[in-house]
């Protein structure tokens, strides 16, 4: 270690400075030291400029884009065609089919179709205003609607349709 010592401080007794060089290394430090900061401002201000054109250039594509749809919607063939398909609109004489739920069925259907209409065994009026008028009207816990509605179910009902409607009863 000492040897090292002895060999660096011989080395830099050999260097000479001369006044020239002390003011020329004086002169690029001060240099440097005053353009770091307009620099760092340049290369700021690019950036920003940069970032400034790219905002600029997607401006100018939406106008474009704009500019392409009002262009469109100055054709009245345009317009026509949205109109039929945003608005549902038709001219005159012209019938308008629209496939609410385009189902396709598979062509092995075993399902058989009649010519004839058929026509329902219950009337479904008549069972919801009977549904309503027992549930409005029923004096029952939930407890036995839970047991007349499993009752209902099997074969052999136990309770008779006086009992849940007491109006029709009273008359």
């Amino acid at each position: 270690m000492k040897r090292w010592r002895e060999d660096l401080g011989t080395w830099f007794s050999s260097l000479r400075f001369s006044g020239f060089t002390v003011l020329v290394v004086i002169l690029v430090v001060a240099g440097v030291v005053i353009v770091s900061p307009s620099l760092s401002t340049f290369v700021q201000q690019q950036r920003e400029l940069s970032d400034l054109r790219d905002n600029v250039k997607q401006g100018q594509e939406s106008v474009d884009k704009m500019d392409a749809e009002r262009a469109k919607w100055k054709d009245p063939v345009y317009v026509r065609s949205q109109a039929r398909d945003r608005l549902f609109y038709v001219l005159p004489g012209e019938t308008q089919l629209n496939v609410i739920d385009d189902t396709v069925l598979p062509v092995e259907s075993t399902e058989k179709t009649e010519a004839k209409l058929s026509r329902m065994q219950s009337n479904w009026a008549q069972g919801l205003a009977g549904s309503f008028l027992t549930a409005g009207t029923t004096k029952a816990t939930p407890e036995q609607l839970k047991s007349d509605k499993t009752a209902a179910q099997d074969p052999a009902p136990t309770q008779s349709t006086t009992d849940a409607n007491p109006e029709e009863s009273q008359q």
